[in-house]
């Protein structure tokens, strides 16, 4: 009977991963937030300066001032180019105003990953001296006008701790609890699981993170995520069949599929929530 139970505990775990689907155009795509503080009297504009312009139209200037415009292409000459303004290679999605929230969002394929600041309004156009590079997925910038520099950018540490403690908790849990179950309960196969959890996760991790940046995230996070997980459920399968000490090989074998299972169907909620916070 017990078996019985945990084979359909399994089974209903398994389905759960069924609806997850992706297209070419899913999975999280890069973003950049930007907050203005001491921000100039009036209207103004906002854009990413880039060096090497597109053909993409990304916003139509019939819709917005001219003179302000100008000011954005001002480092044209020194090989700058207003990103929304001037277009880009691929799509980027952002306005050159603040959003409801006071806020500049850009985001999509077309997003940079070397940019300067450039602001434009009644009291002038000016641009950041430094160039700032993105080193995280969702990267949030607090860019004071007043002195004209970028004065916090998120953490990459405290990022990446993020996205790693979204997965690592819920998939300990969920996976601790069938350890349970399947009747593994002596201190060193618990110890075994805890240091085997710990090194797949950081090497997803690594993998996932190393690939969204590189190549702007996207359908790539969707073609990565299944092998990947393909290979963490080898890695643990071998890892379990060796190291756990209790019951037959086949145990714990069947341990190791249903609980890498149950950690996909589950353990990625946390993480889109967390991606979801780290976006905004």
């Amino acid at each position: 009977m017990k078996r019985i139970q945990r084979l359909l505990l399994c089974v209903l775990l398994c389905l759960a991963v069924l609806p997850v689907s992706a297209s070419a155009d899913t999975g999280p795509k890069p973003a950049v937030t930007i907050t203005v503080v001491n921000a100039p009297a009036g209207d103004y504009y906002l854009d990413l300066l880039i060096q090497d312009p597109g053909d993409y139209p990304n916003i139509d200037p019939e819709d917005y001032d001219p003179t302000l415009l100008d000011g954005l292409r001002s480092w044209e000459g020194e090989g700058w180019w207003p990103a929304l303004l001037e277009g880009t290679d691929v799509p980027l999605f952002g306005d050159l105003t603040p959003g409801e929230d006071g806020t500049h969002r850009f985001t999509y394929h077309g997003l940079p990953r070397t940019f300067r600041i450039a602001v434009s309004s009644a009291q002038g156009a000016q641009a950041t001296e430094s160039s700032f590079t993105r080193t995280v997925f969702y990267t949030h910038l607090t860019y004071n006008w007043a002195t004209n520099t970028i004065t916090k950018a998120t953490s990459t540490v405290g990022f990446y701790l993020t996205q790693f403690l979204s997965t690592l908790i819920p998939t300990l849990l969920v996976e601790g609890a069938l350890l349970w179950l399947f009747g593994f309960r002596s201190r060193q196969d618990w110890l075994v699981f805890a240091l085997v959890n710990l090194a797949t996760q950081l090497g997803l991790h690594a993998a996932l993170g190393s690939t969204m940046m590189a190549t702007g995230g996207h359908y790539f996070y969707y073609l990565m995520i299944l092998p990947l997980e393909a290979i963490v459920l080898v890695v643990e399968i071998v890892a379990y069949r060796i190291l756990l000490q209790e019951h037959s090989t086949g145990r714990r074998v069947g341990y190791a599929v249903c609980a890498n299972a149950a950690s996909y169907a589950v353990g990625y909620l946390p993480l889109h929530l967390a991606v979801s916070f780290l976006a905004r």
